[in-house]
């Protein structure tokens, strides 16, 4: 299977929606998990959707170490692009795409396909969110074929979202 992956990313960066993101920032000096549900169209069964609910583990959360030096774990491109993590990571390094340094774990702890369109099952997860009150948990709309950028893309904007905070408390602790 050959996919042209710079094409996928493009793609991602283009389609994917953060429909609602978790409100805490990522921790400075420890691990943070960050649960998400992230949905696409099947592929397989046209007008159903694709759940993926997991959590990525985000460790530690500073900025100094090493550029390049990121580590993605569970992502398992493998299986969807026949590309290895290494690759893609790789293949992110040359696009500029600048991770922090930091340990990403993706547990995708569990995957079904709704007999509902994406809209409906949008909906729903918009309602259930306010209904429990959940602020920690991330909505993402993605890309079918190779959701993980759609997940690495989420992820980013809450390394961003956070990486101030990260600069002041590295300098507060060195400080100290």
């Amino acid at each position: 299977m050959s996919i042209d992956i710079n094409k996928k990313w493009e793609e991602a960066l283009k389609n994917t929606k953060i429909l609602k993101s978790k409100y805490q920032k990522l921790e400075t000096f420890k691990k943070t998990v960050v649960p998400y549900v992230l949905l696409s169209n099947s592929l397989a069964n046209k007008g159903s959707t694709v759940v993926r609910r997991g959590k990525v583990e985000v460790s530690p959360a500073f900025i100094h170490l090493p550029y390049g030096s990121f580590e993605l774990k569970g992502f398992n491109f493998k299986e969807t692009t026949n590309y290895s993590d290494e690759t893609i990571k790789s293949f992110l390094l040359i696009r500029g795409v600048q991770l922090p340094s930091l340990k990403y774990n993706n547990n995708q702890l569990k995957l079904e396909v709704i007999n509902k369109s994406l809209e409906e099952t949008i909906a729903h997860y918009k309602k259930l969110f306010q209904r429990i009150e959940d602020t920690e948990t991330g909505l993402i709309v993605g890309i079918p074929d190779i959701w993980q950028f759609s997940l690495l893309i989420y992820i980013m904007t809450l390394v961003v979202k956070c990486a101030k905070d990260d600069i002041k408390n590295f300098i507060d602790f060195l400080n100290e």
